[in-house]
């Protein structure tokens, strides 16, 4: 266990806390963030005791339920060890963690969205572009649609499973016939592929069952509805389709 102290630890936290502060309001992404940078640079050291809920809520100017999740986030990670009665400290193997890239690379680097940015972003617009998509897409979207289902149904690894789900999209997208629209998802998978789709050490590994199934029929019947040219069905079934990876989903940055 590192012997910095309490107070050592504290101080180094202003320090770096500050890069989050002010004009900036914290969220739990961003502490995240600034924390797992702070080990980068050495602020913060295998083994050091991180400051407690309220000082860094008062130091990052958020609130302690924010500070809580950004914690809860590092430690679903194996990131930290929460000693009850003493504190949260950082693991001894935190760098080794952070080397490997078990970690999605938007986690620290402010130049790549995180997926939650991503998808609160799509929200926004993606129903109402769907829509578009049922009243110009034609044979040859619908076939490119139906392909890239089958990638989702087929893939053997999650990399190809998600190759297959962005696949998707960007047919729907290409359907609208607007090289604007088209562009913006074409930048949108660029930043997916940079952090291999925040899939971590996984992205080799097998896809869960009940994930393909759930992704498969949510997918399906947005293409079945933009094939029946029901534009307010499969716009319908998208914003449920975001709102739901949305509500599931466990914020890492």
């Amino acid at each position: 266990m590192s012997d910095h102290s309490t107070a050592d630890t504290d101080l180094a936290a202003t320090d770096w806390s500050e890069r989050i502060s002010g004009a900036n309001k914290a969220t739990a992404s961003r502490v995240y963030r600034a924390i797992l940078q702070a080990i980068r640079d050495g602020a913060l050291k295998a083994g050091d005791k991180l400051p407690n809920e309220r000082l860094l809520s008062v130091q990052f100017a958020t609130s302690r339920s924010t500070v809580r999740h950004a914690l809860a986030m590092m430690d679903t990670q194996g990131l930290v060890v929460r000693k009850v009665g003493s504190g949260t400290y950082l693991r001894e193997t935190v760098l080794q963690l952070l080397d490997a890239a078990d970690l999605p690379v938007a986690a620290h680097h402010e130049s790549v969205p995180t997926y939650m940015e991503i998808l609160e972003g799509r929200l926004l617009f993606e129903p109402a572009m769907v829509a578009l998509s049922a009243s110009r897409a034609d044979a040859g979207d619908f076939a490119r649609m139906r392909q890239h289902l089958a990638v989702v149904r087929d893939a053997p690894r999650w990399i190809d499973f998600k190759e297959g789900i962005y696949g998707v999209h960007l047919a729907i997208f290409k359907a609208t016939k607007n090289r604007f629209l088209i562009q913006v998802f074409e930048t949108v998978i660029s930043d997916r592929r940079a952090v291999d789709y925040d899939g971590r050490n996984g992205v080799q590994g097998p896809v869960s069952p009940l994930v393909r199934e759930q992704t498969l029929r949510e997918l399906g019947e947005i293409v079945d509805a933009l094939e029946a040219r029901d534009g307010k069905l499969a716009a319908s079934l998208t914003q449920d389709y975001f709102t739901r990876i949305l509500g599931s989903l466990n914020l890492y940055g």
